[in-house]
């Protein structure tokens, strides 16, 4: 019970941290105007999106060994 908190806890915290880790760095590289904006956009939630997947998988195998 109380590791379940717990998983879900740091699962959220790293969750996060890839987030805003994917907006920035997407940000910051992102071209002129509305269209490179857009294209950073998507290029941001994609990758956090991959990497979210994988890390799910990853930390899931960690906490939850069986």
């Amino acid at each position: 019970m109380i590791g379940d908190v717990t998983s879900g806890l740091i699962k959220a915290a790293v969750f996060g941290f890839i987030l805003g880790l994917m907006g920035c760095y997407n940000g910051y590289y992102s071209g002129r105007g509305a269209q490179g904006v857009g294209q950073a956009t998507t290029n941001a939630v994609v990758s956090a999106s991959i990497l979210i997947l994988s890390i799910n998988y990853l930390l899931t195998e960690l906490l939850f060994p069986a």
